[in-house]
């Protein structure tokens, strides 16, 4: 099975479960890649190269690592690499706070900022970008025609806010573009009644109406904000 069609049809899978459909491929892939990483290759120099030249994880990623069974070991050492390296850039740098000229003026603190800043991103973030376009353009290029995912998009949560706009600027092709566009406007429409009605139900004259699929509307509309799969109900 090619990388293509691997991510088509896990979009298929997707779409049929709550929440943005490439929040959640992404999700579960970049937690595969974080397991990888711990557990293959916490020792590959090349790879602990671009963690101490990002000065570790972003929050978002060390949380997911953090939570990962087992980590400690291969967390302490990356945490021991990343700050041996700040460490060093503070002992080697050219401020000096017990200089007379330190106390003075804050500009040899320049130089050590730069030191202390990243020089490069996170790699889970560059890894987890890279599938986002990978989902994206599998999306874009079977959504219409034959065999397409556009009545399963229709039936589906939609993409979250942050992943629409990303497929909006990735988009070739007008008809997939369009009918991206009509099926998203659709699913807005629907999250638009949901919450009205759930806001309805919070009114003392109706609160004795049974729930239905609008109950958790305010979180899965929260959710397709931010893109989270956690806060759109299928964490």
């Amino acid at each position: 099975m090619t990388e293509n069609t691997r991510a088509l049809h896990d979009l298929r899978e997707a779409l049929t479960q709550p929440g943005c459909p490439v929040c959640r491929l992404v999700e579960r892939d970049t937690g595969r890649y974080l397991d990888n990483l711990l557990w293959e290759n916490v020792n590959d120099p090349g790879l602990r190269r671009e963690i101490r030249r990002a000065l570790g994880f972003c929050r978002e990623h060390t949380r997911m690592l953090v939570s990962r069974p087992g980590a400690s070991l291969g967390l302490a050492l990356i945490a021991r690499d990343v700050w041996g390296e700040i460490q060093r850039a503070m002992e080697t740098s050219a401020f000096r706070p017990q200089d007379r000229r330190a106390r003075s003026s804050v500009a040899p603190a320049a130089g050590l900022l730069a030191r202390l800043t990243p020089q490069g991103e996170c790699p889970a973030c560059v890894h987890a970008r890279a599938l986002e376009d990978l989902y994206l353009d599998a999306l874009l290029e079977k959504l219409v025609g034959e065999g397409g995912l556009l009545a399963a998009y229709q039936a589906s949560d939609g993409l979250c806010l942050p992943h629409f706009r990303r497929a909006l600027a990735r988009a070739r092709d007008g008809a997939a573009c369009a009918a991206l566009v009509g099926a998203q406007r659709a699913i807005g429409q629907r999250q638009l009644a949901e919450l009205d009605e759930f806001i309805r139900k919070n009114d003392y004259r109706f609160r004795g109406e049974p729930w239905g699929r609008e109950r958790d509307a305010w979180r899965r509309a929260l959710g397709a904000l931010v893109g989270e799969v956690g806060l759109s109900g299928g964490g």
